[in-house]
């Protein structure tokens, strides 16, 4: 029972977050799982961040933003996260949230 339980677990997993520390602020990376119109499995880098201006309750306590590689000329972001810095200088960080 305990097997169907994991297995069941392992099939919703949609992505995964690391913790990572910057110079003003700490946040987390990660990937996102999705199905693209194929059904085959897609993964984008994100980047999270805590609202610094969160002005209601409403307000989420945390932004995703898709993460762009700064190392690529072309735009594109890869499908697999970087064994990211601790710097935060390797990701865009909004001006909303500085």
């Amino acid at each position: 029972m305990n097997e169907n339980k994991e297995s069941e677990w392992k099939n919703r997993e949609r992505g995964a977050l690391w913790k990572k520390q910057g110079k003003s602020q700490n946040y987390l990376t990660g990937i996102i799982k999705s199905l693209d119109d194929m059904g085959q499995e897609v993964k984008n880098k994100v980047i999270v961040f805590a609202n610094k201006n969160k002005t209601s309750e409403n307000a989420p306590d945390f932004i995703i933003y898709e993460s762009k590689d700064m190392n690529q000329a072309d735009g594109e972001t890869s499908a697999t996260p970087a064994a990211a810095t601790s710097d935060e200088t390797s990701e865009e960080i909004p001006a909303l949230l500085k």
